[in-house]
């Protein structure tokens, strides 16, 4: 069964012939930074996850036109001026945003088949899932979280993170019905958006401005 590596929507396994290692390692590494205890070893400040290094070895079957094809095609997907997403086969729902790193080897020193590797950065140091899920009055209350709609009409949401990182969702609101007023509020504050004496529900006769970005200063 052929490994699959895609760089930038570029499927390198229809360039070269076969992946003999993919080294991943765990994690990225972290930096951990402390300030002397002048009492006994050290107090811990903070830490930081690492940047990390991902590289493939590969192998190529000699063509016609020995292993030109190769290097050029192998050239001309990897050269990118911006991350780009970096899929596994065998990780299909993960993407690392990476770009090539250093100088990719191509060991042509047999007649029959040449060896290489190539190194990619992923700056964040992490992966990103391409799933995206929808918490919604249909499936609250299961493995996504739960939607609560209070007595005084407001709604509260709790959102399982799945994930080893902190993630931030994306909220869409349709109004069901006249509102001038909508408040989001978290553990580490709020948005309010419109007039609160326009929370009653109450319709009015002429149009209003939910928000105009005009009156920004």
């Amino acid at each position: 069964m052929a490994f699959s590596v895609k760089f930038n929507d570029v499927d390198l396994s229809t360039i070269v012939d076969g992946f003999t290692a993919i080294t991943r390692n765990i994690g990225a590494g972290w930096t951990n930074t402390v300030q002397p205890n002048p009492i006994i070893g050290a107090d811990f400040t903070q830490n930081s996850i690492n940047s990390k290094s991902i590289t493939v070895n590969f192998i190529a079957n000699v063509k016609l036109d020995r292993f030109t094809s190769v290097r050029k095609a192998l050239a001309s997907a990897l050269n990118v001026k911006q991350p780009a997403a970096l899929i596994f086969d065998d990780d299909p729902n993960q993407v690392w945003w990476a770009v090539p790193d250093g100088t990719p080897t191509l060991d042509e020193s047999s007649f029959y088949q040449a060896v290489g590797s190539i190194t990619f950065l992923v700056p964040s140091g992490v992966s990103e899932s391409v799933e995206t899920n929808v918490l919604n009055a249909s499936n609250s209350g299961g493995q996504l979280g739960t939607i609560t709609n209070n007595s005084d009409s407001s709604v509260d949401v709790e959102i399982n993170n799945t994930g080893n990182l902190d993630a931030f969702p994306t909220i869409e609101i349709t109004n069901v019905h006249e509102n001038g007023y909508i408040a989001i509020a978290g553990q580490n504050g709020a948005i309010e958006i419109g007039n609160r004496q326009e929370a009653d529900g109450a319709t009015h006769a002429l149009s209003e401005y939910l928000y105009n970005s005009n009156s920004d200063l």
